[in-house]
């Protein structure tokens, strides 16, 4: 059995590109990771995509946990793993299909394939498991096999011997990511400070907040720059009351509770917005107090300012509770578990657990865990990735040039630095070389069908797009690019067969089907929206997918099933400029040529 010391097992827990340290890796990778490294036989290893010892160990470990890993050369290996027995784990943390707009990922659900992959990933892994109760809810469909791990504490903080200054002391503290969360906070916390002058506000965080609260008493306001996350609890403990301000926002929703772990473990009363986050966890008026609306928090940091006894009785109750149940190790069987239930449902024997180095990984003087090093070769990749973003080319390509040389049999520098090559021809030597390292590349397959079709080399295209949707028909991109190759060749009746393939591969993939029915539409037939009626079904946040079903209900002359659509486009739109055009002809279409006007206005200034 697992977790015996007759059996070891060797766990691979898989990082999405990041430097580490971040509280995301800490609560989802480090805390987890170092507690299943304490249970017996039990060995860990943690590192990112970018790592060569997590490429080495994907194919071979017992486990292997893909924490929000957005990659499409995972597909092979989970096929290969699972013809092993060896289970595959999907991780999901956030709500991916609503990311915040100024978060540097967004660009993952705004791109067609790269969206569809955590979904697609998740189905064809062995289990999928949650971070919190709502995102298991939200996802259910994408495995029978679920279990949620909430995010959890490593230890509980030394308990604070009675009250930590004098006056009460409201505070809050986060990332640039809460901006929009953190001003209706200053809006309430201004009146209380003009109403009770024992109380101070502290803040902690990037720059922007301080100049949200530059107009409040200096006085009685505390500013801390952001920091590490050791930093942050330190802050924490300093508080009376912290507040967890929550806009009703579909990312949000999927956030874990652990400011409120944060605030309770240190005994400070936490006031929340009564969302999915917190709703799991909080009991109302017992461990925390909820709030609906402004006014009902100004009564609750109010009701507490006044109330010494509440506030004491609130705080030891919070703790109490995180003592109880919300401590890692408290948790580490539960995953283990999870872990061989995944294994059990397998038919064939493991391979024996591999032995892992740990030249390149931190290790921890009480757990077997090793989480693989930021080195040269990572910070390499991560600068050049970072450049790729930015559209700097040039600092780019010299990141993954100088990553191919630390690491010449490492695929991913010679890939990625394929990628921002501008010389279609000495693309494809690094394409040619990466793929002599890395055969079962689908992603490496389809750079080089892209760089052969810019040199109107159709059949050598059509060849690399054959061997990626070979090597990984759960993509269903290549197959999708095949049919349109075919439709350029005047083969329609072939590109819509292909593309019904490409769904039947990739459901969650909408774009073909959408370009299918607007072609259609364009050319002044009925299309057949079924397919994408099931994408929609799949994704009902994916704005093509609205705003292909919203002209057609437009044609067919259903204007409010058509406004229905068209305002869910435009409200998950990228770029809002044809979502506005069109409901512009809705209104035009429905006689209000004064609301026609307005929309395009707005489609105007959208093209700046």
């Amino acid at each position: 059995m697992w977790g015996s010391t007759e059996e070891p097992i060797v766990v691979l827990h898989v990082e999405s590109p990041n430097r580490g340290g971040q509280g995301d890796s800490v609560y989802r990778t480090e805390q987890p990771c170092r507690a299943l490294g304490q249970l017996p036989g039990v060995k860990v290893v943690a590192g990112s995509f970018l790592s060569p010892l997590v490429h080495q160990l994907l194919p071979v470990a017992d486990v292997v946990v893909l924490c929000d890993v957005v990659e499409a050369d995972l597909f092979p290996i989970i096929r290969h793993r699972r013809a092993r027995g060896l289970p595959t784990i999907y991780e999901i943390n956030d709500d991916f299909q609503a990311p915040q707009a100024w978060s540097a990922s967004a660009y993952l659900a705004h791109n067609p394939i790269t969206r569809s992959l955590s979904s697609q990933l998740a189905v064809h892994c062995d289990g999928v498991q949650f971070s919190t109760p709502y995102l298991a809810e939200r996802f259910s469909g994408l495995s029978p096999h679920r279990a949620v791990f909430m995010n959890q504490l490593w230890q509980m903080p030394a308990s604070r011997p009675g009250q930590r200054g004098t006056g009460i002391r409201i505070g809050w503290g986060g990332s640039v990511g809460h901006k929009e969360d953190f001003r209706k906070l200053v809006d309430v916390v201004g009146p209380l400070l003009a109403r009770y002058n024992q109380t101070s506000f502290a803040v902690m965080g990037p720059g922007v907040f301080w100049e949200m609260c530059k107009h409040l008493p200096n006085d009685r306001l505390n500013y801390t720059p952001g920091g590490s996350l050791a930093d942050y609890l330190s802050f924490v403990a300093t508080l009376d009351i912290g507040v967890c301000p929550l806009e009703a926002t579909d990312f949000n929703r999927g956030r874990s509770d652990v400011k409120f772990l944060e605030y309770a473990s240190h005994g400070v009363v936490t006031v929340a917005a009564r969302l999915a986050p917190y709703q799991a966890s909080l009991r109302d008026g017992e461990t925390g107090i909820f709030y609906d609306d402004e006014s009902g928090l100004m009564h609750a940091l109010a009701e507490l300012i006044q109330n010494g006894e509440m506030r004491r009785r609130i705080g030891k109750a919070g703790r109490k509770y995180v003592e109880s149940c919300r401590v890692e190790a408290q948790h580490a069987v539960a995953r283990l578990q999870f872990m061989r239930a995944c294994r059990g449902r397998l038919q064939t024997t493991p391979a024996a657990a591999t032995q892992v180095s740990n030249d390149h990984c931190r290790t921890f003087a009480d757990s077997s865990a090793q989480i693989c090093k930021v080195d040269d070769l990572t910070s390499a990749l991560l600068e050049g990735l970072a450049a790729t973003r930015d559209a700097e080319l040039t600092v780019a390509a010299a990141n993954f040039r100088g990553a191919a040389d630390l690491a010449p049999t490492f695929y991913l520098p010679w890939l990625y630095r394929a990628s921002v090559q501008e010389d279609h021809l000495e693309a494809i030597k690094l394409l040619q070389k990466a793929l002599a390292l890395a055969p079962a590349s689908a992603t490496g397959w389809i750079l080089l069908a892209d760089r052969f079709e810019a040199l109107e080399n159709l059949d050598a295209a059509r060849g690399a797009l054959e061997r990626s949707a070979q090597e990984a028909p759960e993509l269903g991109l290549a197959t999708a690019r095949l049919a349109a190759l075919a439709e350029r060749a005047g083969d329609s009746e072939r590109a819509i067969a292909l593309e019904a393939v490409a769904l039947s591969q990739n459901p969650y993939f909408a774009l073909p089907h959408v370009r299918r029915v607007l072609s259609v539409l364009d050319a002044g037939q009925t299309p057949n929206v079924a397919l994408v009626e099931r994408c929609l079904q799949l994704d009902n946040r994916y704005w093509a997918t609205r705003f292909a079903l919203g002209r057609v209900a437009l044609a067919a002359g259903l204007h409010e099933l058509a406004r229905e659509h068209l305002a869910m486009a435009l409200q998950y739109a990228p770029d809002g400029g044809p979502v506005l055009a069109q409901l512009a002809k809705l209104e035009i279409a429905a006689g209000d040529n004064q609301a026609a006007g307005l929309w395009l206005a707005l489609a105007k200034k959208s093209r700046g």
